[in-house]
């Protein structure tokens, strides 16, 4: 790869910047851009994490305690400077996008002694061509920002003789990837263990010291409340995904299946194949990885191992920072070119390309889905509660007295026995006066069949091909 002149490589990654900032127009939302995005603006709001579009759930209407704070304090901030609108929250992910690249450059530029170097521009093209990445840097997910922010920490700890600022430095980051997401937590385990192994035993206390008090503020509004942490328990425990995750039959499966999070589907893939391809090609060289990152890394993923409640493949994006920096070192120990390395190249290439035309193709294909839910407007009550898409919460929030959402009503029905006369009959219950379905992007599977004229509680009074609005 690195025989290839710097000019033509640069041309390459010209085209793969290119491509991804094309999949960021009119970029279509997920469930989760919508779901953190509506406890940022009750923060922002009332200065209280809640939700409606969840009530009824372990007190999501009063209080969520258990969540991503810090990630939800800057979409809060967010929403202050800019507004709700889907492109503020997804801008999210993509400030931490640029701040994770800034950090692997420097750590390639350090390695190299220049930031001139034509492992820098290698490296570029990997990132720009993992359709993992770039699906997540324009999202309003926490595992960007979690990664960047663990990334940092390892960096810290980078040098030969770790100072005791920068241990604390290390540790501070470490804790605030804790807050972001409790997934976090791998990277105090990992700065820690790794300082022991590197028998830095001072610098190893001023880290546990510092990330440990740094994670202990996730607390600070539990214990803000009367019996506070009797509520946090209450809503850790009784979380419907918590508890599938950790009974002792799903937990078990979790653990026995763990390394498929690293080969979820092609996006997964790519890299793991990469990675896999250079430990086996140099496999008679690895002793000579640098220490650190080979320990780091390898704690960070047994670690993960442990804690994970769930093998969801999009946490594999706060491994890619390390996988990328150790397919950079594998190969510079012994750089070669061969057949089967092209082929793998080529693959994660295409994959990367294929991944983001797909992208691109959704965001074109169908009409821009704030501007579809405002055409709806006219048609809707905005006096009634509402039982909508999650993604509703662009830019119709405010329009409407309430809004439920359907994920509240499968996590309340524990994804159990789920049929249009359940759902119509959960609506009445909690006193719904309409109902949105989307057949198109986000169609359930206890929609009635497209155009039903009726449903139990309920009448058609709207469909065109893909909305369909029930009414009382």
């Amino acid at each position: 790869m690195l025989e290839v002149p710097k000019k033509q490589l640069t041309v390459v990654l010209a085209l793969f910047v290119a491509l991804a900032l094309t999949t960021y127009f009119y970029r279509y939302p997920t469930g989760d851009d919508a779901w953190l995005g509506e406890q940022a603006f009750w923060l922002e709001k009332g200065g209280i994490i809640r939700s409606e579009f969840f009530r009824g759930l372990v007190g999501c209407e009063k209080q969520i305690f258990v969540c991503h704070k810090l990630f939800v304090v800057f979409g809060a901030m967010m929403i202050r400077l800019f507004g709700y609108e889907l492109p503020v929250l997804q801008f999210v992910g993509l400030i931490f996008f640029v701040l994770l690249i800034c950090e692997l450059i420097y750590y390639v530029g350090k390695r190299e002694g220049s930031f001139n170097s034509t492992y820098i521009l290698a490296l570029l093209i990997l990132v720009f061509s993992n359709r993992l990445l770039i699906k997540m840097s324009f999202e309003n997910r926490p595992e960007m920002m979690v990664a960047a922010l663990g990334f940092g920490s390892f960096l810290c700890i980078l040098r030969q003789k770790v100072t005791f600022g920068q241990a604390a430095a290390a540790g501070f980051l470490a804790g605030l990837a804790f807050l972001c997401h409790m997934n976090g937590v791998i990277f105090l385990i990992a700065g820690f263990i790794t300082l022991i192994y590197l028998k830095s035993y001072k610098t190893a206390v001023c880290f546990a010291i510092t990330g440990t008090l740094t994670s202990l503020t996730y607390f600070t509004d539990v214990l803000s409340k009367k019996n506070g942490f009797d509520l946090w328990l209450a809503q850790f425990a009784g979380d419907p995904q918590t508890v599938a995750a950790l009974t002792g039959t799903a937990k078990l499966i979790q653990v026995l299946t763990y390394p498929v999070l690293f080969f979820k589907s092609p996006e997964q893939i790519a890299l793991s194949l990469l990675l896999i391809f250079l430990l086996w090609s140099q496999r008679g060289l690895l002793k000579n990885l640098p220490v650190k990152p080979r320990v780091y890394a390898l704690v960070l993923f047994l670690s993960f191992w442990t804690i994970t409640k769930a093998n969801v493949g999009l946490y594999m994006l706060i491994f890619i920072p390390f996988m990328l920096v150790l397919v950079y070192e594998l190969y510079k120990l012994r750089p070669f070119q061969n057949v089967a390395f092209r082929l793998v190249i080529a693959a994660y290439f295409i994959i990367g390309a294929f991944g983001m035309c797909q992208i691109i193709y959704t965001n074109f294909n169908m009409e821009y889905l704030p501007v579809s839910y405002e055409k709806l407007r006219p048609r809707i009550d905005d006096s009634d509660t509402g039982f909508v898409p999650l993604t509703f919460f662009f830019d119709e929030y405010e329009e409407y007295a309430r809004l439920l959402t359907h994920e509240n009503y499968e996590l309340q029905s524990g994804k159990k026995n789920m049929t249009t006369h359940h759902m119509a009959s959960w609506a009445r219950k909690n006193n719904v006066g309409f109902i949105l379905m989307d057949y198109a992007f986000r169609p359930e599977s206890y929609y009635p069949k497209a155009g039903t004229k009726k449903i139990p509680f309920y009448k058609l009074t709207y469909f065109n091909g893909r909305f369909a609005i029930y009414e009382r």
